[in-house]
């Protein structure tokens, strides 16, 4: 299924904090994929992150690394949700 960047936003939110998979072009030109979730609180520091809707990134918790990354939603090539495969256009 294709879904556009602004709907990725609401289909990872709408994960109520289930682990997704994302694939995606690492600043380096690299591409990675990702198992991560959100709502995760353990070793928060407190203070903000950078994250926003208007610079594209938003935090997650990366299951293999056991912490914090951001997911540029501009660089996103696919995510799979809830038993479903989307690739982004």
């Amino acid at each position: 299924m294709q879904v556009s960047r602004l709907k990725v936003l609401k289909v990872i939110n709408d994960t109520n904090g289930k682990i997704f998979a994302v694939r995606f072009i690492k600043k380096n030109g690299a591409i990675r994929m990702m198992l991560a979730r959100l709502g995760v609180q353990h070793d928060l520091k407190g203070g903000s992150n950078g994250s926003s809707e208007s610079n594209s990134l938003i935090t997650v918790w990366d299951m293999v690394a056991n912490g914090y990354r951001m997911i540029n939603l501009e660089t996103l090539i696919s995510l799979k949700a809830s038993g479903r495969e989307y690739e982004i256009i």
